[in-house]
């Protein structure tokens, strides 16, 4: 029988738990390696939960390996032993790191009978196809779509609505982007359903059905969240982020994110859309990041939420320029048991995030890529951005070399630095192309 295991790398109290707890971090990768600093800024210890090394997607094996924690718990597929063993660590509180680490972070939580989403209901919060269907039984607008296992019930229901002229295939559950194909026919259906049936996503699991949804069109936003359950089990949501979501025309690229004031008309009605989608999705504990289309004519539509935090960010430079961040947000409701009050909008300056894209496996160039860090608003950024470092092509933002924060109190200044980036990549930032 698989049984977890644990390895010690500084002495755990397994007895008795500091005066502010002990959490487990699953899956402690992407953001969610940012957990630690911050419990252990506000008293508590930190346990790390992985999966067996065979067991992690491409996308994290022989990544970074959880350091500084006073354990690491290899969860080796028997979800009791893993239960025993954080239960005989005295875990007060678990949280999922990454997407990977949803359904192991509700499950244990529920088995330790700590606060989290209810693991019965898990799927709303991973299945795309799911998500839609819990929305709309909410009497919430969302996408039309299907989740299919052959291409001819896809085709069939394509076909059936002629007043949708373009389609999105992609994978039910993975995240980044990855895999996202805009289909104008039948033909573009095809071609996107055998590029990615029974084909493993970036996730780790394997796409044995797709969704397609009806392309939306309007102007899209990521809605960052934190929500905790009070004594008497209703759920407390507060939006901490709002930001426009600009990509590159015609395509699912990153280009530019910008952080709008929350008593903002649009923030406000982003808010109340959202509060209400996490309600009907079942998100009553932690953090979750939200994908939306305003669509003209319709209002806010949901296009798919995690529950954890943001991914490819960076809180560090989130935190001088705003004084808080997502993962903050989320470590003050664990330790305090409620989200963390905001004030109408936070004092802060013009705030963007810029993703690069390269359009062509290379290096990135040694002299080019310190102008880039050393531009006047750049505050901090994620990703791998050293001088004659190896890059990908960028085809979804799990394949950007990296994503840059950019603050400054006149946002004419983010804007002239958002067109040195792109200037930078466009003279040479990345070495190594077609020739």
């Amino acid at each position: 029988m698989d049984t977890s295991s644990l390895t010690v790398t500084s002495p755990l109290r397994a007895a008795a738990v500091l005066s502010g707890g002990r959490v487990a971090v699953v899956a402690p990768f992407s953001s969610g390696r940012y957990y630690r600093a911050e419990f252990v800024h506000r008293g508590w210890e930190c346990v790390a939960v992985s999966p067996a090394t065979a067991a992690l997607p491409p996308l994290y094996q022989g990544g970074i390996a959880p350091i500084g924690y006073q354990g690491v718990v290899t969860h080796n597929g028997d979800l009791n032993a893993t239960a025993q063993t954080l239960r005989a660590l005295r875990v007060t509180a678990v949280v999922a790191g990454t997407e990977i680490g949803v359904p192991l972070t509700e499950q244990l939580a529920s088995r330790l009978d700590l606060p989290g989403n209810d693991p019965r209901t898990s799927h709303l919060r991973r299945d795309k196809g799911a998500m839609a269907a819990a929305l709309i039984q909410a009497g919430l607008d969302a996408p039309r779509s299907l989740s299919a296992d052959r291409l001819q019930d896809a085709l069939s229901w394509a076909q059936s609505l002629p007043d949708v002229e373009d389609f999105v295939v992609k994978p039910a559950d993975s995240a980044g982007s990855d895999g996202v194909a805009f289909c104008a026919g039948p033909d573009d259906i095809r071609a996107a359903w055998t590029k990615l049936h029974l084909v493993p996503n970036a996730m780790g699991g394997l796409n044995n059905h797709l969704i397609i949804q009806e392309r939306l069109r309007g102007t899209q936003y990521v809605v960052n969240s934190v929500s905790a359950t009070n004594l008497r089990g209703t759920a407390r949501h507060t939006v901490t982020e709002c930001w426009a979501d600009r990509r590159t025309p015609g395509t699912h690229l990153y280009d530019r994110l910008d952080l709008l004031h929350r008593n903002r008309l649009v923030p406000r009605v982003l808010t109340d859309y959202t509060v209400r989608a996490l309600d009907a999705l079942g998100i009553i504990n932690g953090p979750a990041h939200t994908e939306v289309m305003y669509v003209p004519g319709r209002g806010p539509v949901m296009i798919e939420t995690g529950a954890r935090p943001e991914g490819f960010y960076d809180p560090h430079s989130m935190r001088e320029a705003t004084g808080s961040d997502h993962i903050r947000d989320a470590v003050h409701a664990v330790v305090t048991g409620k989200p963390r009050r905001l004030a109408a909008d936070r004092p802060r300056a013009t705030v963007a995030r810029v993703s690069l894209i390269a359009p062509y496996d290379g290096i990135l160039d040694p002299v080019l890529v310190n102008t880039l860090l050393d531009l006047p608003t750049v505050r901090g950024h994620v990703g791998n951005l050293v001088p004659g470092g190896r890059i990908k092509r960028t085809v979804d933002l799990l394949t950007s070399p990296g994503r840059l924060t950019l603050a400054a109190e006149d946002p004419r200044e983010i804007d002239h630095d958002h067109a040195a980036i792109r200037g930078l990549e466009d003279s040479g930032l990345y070495l190594g192309g077609p020739r």
